[in-house]
C-alpha cells in the first residue's frame, strides 16, 4: 500500500515536470525587446498600376490591341524581425493574411491590394514566433486605412478641379454621389464667380461701388455718394477747407 502511494507521488511530481518545461515563458528583458521590436513594425502604402488582360473587362476585343491598365494599392509593412510574426485581417472581405519573417525580404513585406472601391481598414496585430521561449503572444496592434477610388474624378465636371476633396482620385470619406455633385456644382459656381469678379474693366467696378453706396478712390480724392460726408479735395498741392 504504502508503495503504491510512493508510485502514484513519483508520477504526479513527473507530470507537474513536464507541464512546467512546456509552459516556459520569456525573461523580462526578452519581454521588453519583443515589445520594443513589435511596435517599431511601421506600415504605409503606395498607389500602383498594372498592365492586365483586355479579355478581362472587354468582350468580343472592343479595345483592339490597345494595352488596359488598374490601379491598386501596395501595403508594406517594415522592420519585421525573425521573433515576430503578423496577423493581418480586413474588414472588407474578412481575409487573415499570416506573415512571418521568411516571407519577406529583409524584414519587408508588400502585400497588393485590389479592392480600391471602398474604404478599407487593415488590422494588423504582431505576435511572438517559435524562435522564443514564448510564442503566439501578441506584443502589437496597429492599423492602416486605405482610400477608396473616386468615380466622379474621371467625370467632365471634376477637370481642372482635382485639388478639390469631392474631386480627388482617392477620397477617405464615403461621399452620398448626389451630395457630392451638388459640393462640386457649387465649387464651380464660386470659382466662375471669383473669375468673373477679377475680369470686370476698372468702370464696371466703379459702377458696382456707386450702386452699393460706398466711396470711390479717384485720382488721390476721396468721393463718398450716399448721405452726409466730409470730402476733402487735393487741387495743385494746396487743401481747401472742408466743407460739410
Amino acid at each position: 500500500m504504502k508503495k503504491s502511494v510512493i508510485f502514484s507521488l513519483c508520477g504526479l511530481l513527473s507530470f507537474c515536470a513536464v507541464i512546467t518545461a512546456n509552459a516556459s515563458t520569456c525573461s523580462t528583458h526578452e519581454i521588453a525587446e519583443l515589445k520594443r521590436t513589435a511596435s517599431g513594425i511601421s506600415t504605409t502604402y503606395q498607389e500602383a498600376e498594372r498592365l492586365v488582360d483586355p479579355s478581362t473587362y472587354f468582350t468580343n476585343n472592343e479595345v483592339g490591341n490597345e494595352p488596359v491598365y488598374e490601379n491598386y494599392f501596395k501595403v508594406i509593412f517594415s522592420n519585421l524581425d525573425s521573433k515576430l510574426y503578423i496577423k493581418v485581417y480586413n474588414d472588407y472581405n474578412d481575409e487573415v493574411k499570416f506573415i512571418r519573417y521568411q516571407d519577406t525580404e529583409d524584414g519587408i513585406y508588400t502585400l497588393d491590394w485590389n479592392n480600391i472601391d471602398k474604404i478599407t481598414k487593415f488590422t494588423y496585430e504582431v505576435y511572438s514566433s517559435t524562435e522564443t521561449s514564448c510564442p503566439d503572444e501578441k506584443y502589437f496592434t496597429g492599423y492602416v486605412v486605405l482610400p477608396k477610388f473616386n468615380e466622379l474624378s474621371d467625370s467632365t465636371m471634376c477637370e481642372g478641379i482635382t485639388d478639390f476633396d469631392p474631386c480627388s482620385k482617392y477620397i477617405m470619406v464615403d461621399m452620398d454621389p448626389d451630395e457630392q455633385e451638388r459640393k462640386i456644382t457649387e465649387y464651380l459656381e464660386s470659382k466662375i464667380e471669383k473669375e468673373e469678379k477679377r475680369n470686370k474693366k476698372w468702370y464696371q467696378k466703379i459702377g458696382d461701388l456707386v450702386k452699393e453706396n460706398k466711396a470711390i478712390p479717384i485720382a488721390g480724392s476721396i468721393i463718398v455718394i450716399a448721405g452726409v460726408a466730409t470730402v476733402v479735395v487735393k487741387n495743385k498741392g494746396k487743401k481747401r477747407k472742408r466743407v460739410k
